[in-house]
């Protein structure tokens, strides 16, 4: 089964990922922020209980950072399953689906985070397959909610719907062109943000980014929805406008470098995180604008690539501590075994 990473959807040149993310707290506890070790492990325990009773989710993954390593919960967060906020939390649990696309986490900010990815840009799918499992846990767990203001939050830009929503977009024409910050400036002024590849505090790395809305007090789900396509699709416009410009002005120069990626990506022996994330960007522009074409139909979501890459899911590949040099070794090894063939 394949996990939503490894394949790619719709307006997959420029769109990643769609995700929406649910934020709920539970009426009987203090939001997680205030919460004491001992008042963490029972919300924990009770919540998960109360879920694994159900029934709902028994063909989900289930994990507990006390049974969890350093490791392990890094290489989590690398492939999307844990926000950066959860992997420091000391008491969190939560389930993960097989395709890796849904991950309920408890003990986040809020006590529960329901997200859901979809390949490519299908944020109507990513919104109903996380509103379902909002409905079922819904009727499980008594939720924190007021008449007036709607789902109640620890951070008050998540009080009303509670929804974020966020495409993950890869811009490496806008990048390069030194487009980035004021794009971030511009889209600010529509309640939008421009953050990390890991979202909020993360850097961007191979010309990836995240848009997602800032506010939902005051909104429904679909305006937030509306809102954030209206300005991908101007963003993507820009994006794809720049690279037919650059096909057509400077197409050996981008043939020259998508084929020096690839032949660097296949034949190298050390590559760093750094360096591989960029020479797997160009790679990507390359097949999405036809400079290169894959050997075989479906062999080119090279996002599985950038996400394979990264230091923990290296480290429980090789199931052993890696030195830093050891890890270029082993990422370039990764990247040769993994890499497409091209015609």
């Amino acid at each position: 089964m394949l996990r939503w990473f490894e394949h790619d959807g719709s307006n997959s040149d420029i769109i990643i990922s769609s995700r929406v993310r649910l934020a709920r707290n539970l009426k009987k506890y203090n939001f997680s922020l205030k919460l004491e070790e001992k008042e963490a492990r029972e919300m924990v325990d009770e919540t998960c209980g109360q879920i694994r009773e159900a029934g709902f989710f028994n063909d989900y993954h289930t994990y507990d950072f006390k049974d969890l390593d350093a490791c392990q919960k890094v290489a989590m967060k690398e492939r999307h399953v844990l926000s950066n906020f959860l992997l420091h939390q000391k008491t969190a649990a939560g389930f993960v689906s097989p395709e890796e696309n849904i991950s309920i986490m408890i003990n986040e900010e809020d006590h529960i985070r329901i997200q859901s990815y979809t390949a490519g840009m299908d944020m109507k799918a990513a919104y109903e397959a996380a509103d379902a499992i909002d409905d079922r846990l819904g009727d499980l767990l008594d939720y924190a909610y007021d008449d007036q203001y709607g789902y109640l939050t620890t951070c008050p830009s998540n009080v009303g719907t509670g929804m974020r929503a966020s495409y993950m977009v890869h811009l490496p024409i806008l990048s390069a062109n030194n487009r980035i910050a004021g794009l971030a400036t511009e889209i600010g002024r529509f309640g939008l943000v421009l953050r990390g590849i890991y979202g909020e505090g993360s850097k961007s790395m191979g010309d990836i980014y995240q848009i997602s809305n800032q506010v939902t007090l005051g909104l429904s789900e679909q305006e937030v929805i509306e809102n954030l396509n209206n300005i991908t699709q101007q963003i993507m416009a820009q994006e794809r406008a720049l690279r037919k410009q650059f096909v057509k002005q400077q197409k050996n120069s981008m043939l020259d470098m998508v084929y020096r990626s690839y032949g660097l990506l296949k034949y190298a022996r050390k590559v760093s995180l750094q360096d591989g994330m960029l020479l797997l960007s160009q790679l990507r522009l390359g097949f999405s604008e036809g400079l290169i074409q894959p050997a075989c139909e479906n062999e080119c979501a090279v996002y599985q690539l950038m996400i394979g890459i990264q230091p923990a899911n290296l480290q429980l590949m090789s199931e052993s501590e890696l030195s830093g040099e050891e890890l270029d070794m082993q990422r370039s090894r990764f990247i040769r075994d993994n890499l497409p063939a091209i015609l």
